[in-house]
């Protein structure tokens, strides 16, 4: 089902792909933007995030979206507010389609059920076998409420190992917010 652009900000969607794809000539994201903050709150408050210190990050306020780059490698955490009736397989075929889009050669690794900040959703994984950027995408996603929680990666395959414990641990501490005077706690 294709999705409009009122339906999914695909400001949300392209980050991640653009790096996987587009920068195989080493290019950074966000220069010069280190710090040794560890927890990144949402522009919105809704959600927070740990990164490693030494990740790059970004903030993209006006589509709710925080984004970390390691190299060639990018995690993208953002939430898309929508209509009841999408649902988290029809914004995962969406991007499934987008992806196929910029790599027609893109295969389906796995998908399946998955829990993104403590809610049920799922998640798919795809390859692209190109030769100039041989890359791998994963995006998961849950609703939570009037909203859809997106975690995504994206990377040279070739350095997904180096970094696979830290991606890990990213979509761990990802959680949900209620505003205290102590900063960002789950929501219960």
């Amino acid at each position: 089902m294709l999705m409009g652009i009122s339906q999914v900000d695909l400001a949300i969607l392209l980050p991640a792909f653009a790096a996987a794809w587009n920068l195989v000539g080493g290019e950074r994201l966000f220069a010069g933007q280190q710090t040794s903050v560890r927890l990144y709150p949402s522009p919105d408050g809704f959600f927070a995030v740990e990164a490693p210190g030494d990740w790059e990050h970004g903030l993209q306020p006006a589509c709710n979206e925080l984004t970390f780059a390691s190299g060639r490698v990018t995690v993208s955490v953002a939430t898309a507010e929508t209509e009841t009736s999408v649902s988290v397989a029809q914004f995962l075929e969406f991007n499934k389609a987008i992806l196929r889009h910029i790599c027609p050669t893109a295969v389906l690794l796995g998908e399946g059920p998955a829990t993104v900040a403590g809610a049920s959703g799922a998640y798919f994984t795809m390859v692209c076998p190109d030769p100039r950027a041989r890359s791998i995408v994963r995006v998961a996603v849950a609703r939570i409420r009037n909203r859809l929680l997106v975690f995504k990666t994206a990377a040279p395959t070739a350095e997904l190992y180096a970094v696979q414990d830290a991606l890990n641990q990213m979509e761990r501490s990802l959680r949900v917010c209620t505003v205290s005077p102590l900063g960002c706690e789950p929501r219960r």
